[in-house]
């Protein structure tokens, strides 16, 4: 009788452990990609700061802003920079299976728009007009909400680009990013997203 006791208690944590692992694994999916967006850059750069205890690692890029638009226009030096947080995701498949696989390269010498919308010029706040090469529905994140538009410029085109200056904090967090986004609430724009290249 003893004996039976002793099994079925042994056989009730391995199957409790093996529950929560499954659950951990395949069910519960945390999201471990902060993208904060702000006018102002201190105020990124001071939430990264007050955080950095569970932060695994960021990066801040300074880029250019067309308010009418929500376009985000970046150099492709910075653009790479967030390609290494898998922080652009192409978005395949229709509205009821989308599936977001991160961008892994940027072209170094062509202008790229992302965005949902195929156009072959995107203007600046000055009304002058940029030429795309590429047309792809990339998001930021995974989410297009704060970022209609992404365009990735080479430095020559990017220098001649009207736009207020947006600063941009991609962040991966030791936590789950749902949990930890109540930290970065003093920032304009916020969201999260799966950092993983899965």
């Amino acid at each position: 009788m003893l004996k039976k006791i002793f099994v079925s208690v042994i056989s009730l944590v391995v199957l409790s452990v093996g529950g929560v692992f499954a659950y951990n694994n395949f069910k519960h999916k945390p999201v471990y990609g902060i993208v904060l967006i702000d006018k102002d850059g201190t105020k990124i750069n001071d939430s990264i700061h007050a955080q950095k205890k569970d932060i695994e690692k960021s990066v801040v890029v300074e880029g250019k802003w067309i308010d009418n638009s929500k376009t985000l226009a970046l150099n492709t030096t910075d653009a790479q920079k967030l390609i290494a947080f898998n922080a652009f995701k192409k978005v395949t498949g229709s509205k009821e299976n989308y599936k977001f696989e991160p961008i892994r390269t940027i072209a170094p010498n062509e202008t790229a728009l992302y965005s949902k919308e195929h156009n072959a010029l995107v203007t600046d706040e000055a009304n002058k007009a940029f030429p795309t090469t590429i047309n792809e529905y990339v998001v930021l994140g995974e989410s297009s909400a704060t970022v209609n538009n992404l365009l990735i410029l080479p430095e020559n085109q990017y220098n001649e680009f009207t736009g207020s200056p947006i600063y941009l904090g991609v962040l991966k967090v030791k936590t789950d990013a749902s949990k930890a986004l109540i930290n970065y609430t003093k920032i304009e724009q916020t969201q999260i997203y799966n950092e993983s290249g899965a």
